[in-house]
């Protein structure tokens, strides 16, 4: 059955391939241009999001904020350990083959990374006066936390690795296609001090888990966009707890 289907599938991307090249000049140019920007992707993966369209909040503090970089104790959790430890993007999870957040794509430390997407989430939203990084010296207050999830994993896509073997169109008739996944997001122990050290508000933990079938792609790149998306939504309530606890004090 999955011969046929694929067999099937292969035959829907040369149709598709005869109809591209029958389309006028123009517009076979915009098809390849939105294939390559759907599917071209860098090995080394960040955590980053697009934040411009969000508005400044309706509410602010006349006071600054500095977001250190999170202490990582991922490895302390070993669920976590598949993530930590994979040699590839590729690897079994509960049984099924999976595209994972693997570890070794990120170059740069992902506590690290956290902290600095948080700090432009903010400074977007105008909650403080401003928010900085790993600059308590220089702030009001400033904001320490532990990371102890940041991990997702998706369902493989055998239609995706079809596609691919089609190039550019086979992307784009592949580019739509979603699978059923999991995002796990976590800050623990997250505290928030005044400028000269004094613990002036324990917040504690903050978790979210984001399950539903988000896009995916052969060569499983997207995990990292679908966790990137999911700490979008994480970081506006966590910058929400920031702003009314920063309020309390002001």
């Amino acid at each position: 059955m999955d011969d046929f289907r694929n067999i099937e599938f292969q035959n829907k991307i040369k149709s598709l391939i005869n109809n591209i090249l029958n389309m006028k000049t123009s517009l076979k140019i915009t098809t390849l241009c939105l294939v390559m920007l759907f599917t071209a992707c860098k090995p080394a993966q960040k955590i980053v999001y697009d934040i411009n369209g969000y508005q400044p909040a309706l509410e602010s503090v006349n006071a600054s904020l500095s977001i250190q970089t999170f202490q990582d104790i991922r490895q302390e959790q070993p669920d976590n350990q598949v993530q930590l430890d994979a040699k590839d993007v590729v690897a079994k999870v509960e049984q099924d083959k999976s595209c994972i957040n693997a570890e070794k794509l990120y170059k740069i430390p992902v506590g690290q990374q956290l902290a600095e997407m948080l700090s432009k989430y903010l400074n977007k939203k105008t909650y403080f006066t401003n928010v900085l990084v790993n600059q308590n010296e220089q702030t009001d207050y400033y904001v320490t936390a532990k990371v102890k999830y940041f991990t997702g994993h998706q369902k493989y896509s055998t239609k995706a690795a079809v596609g691919a073997q089609f190039g550019l169109i086979g992307a784009l008739a592949t580019m739509n296609l979603k699978t059923e996944g999991k995002i796990d997001i976590e800050l623990s122990d997250i505290c928030l001090f005044d400028k000269a050290g004094n613990l002036v508000a324990k917040i504690g933990d903050l978790k979210k888990e984001y399950d539903g079938d988000f896009p995916v792609d052969a060569n499983c790149y997207c995990i990292y966009r679908n966790i990137n998306q999911s700490l979008a939504e994480f970081n506006e309530e966590l910058g929400a707890i920031l702003f009314q606890e920063i309020k309390k004090l002001k």
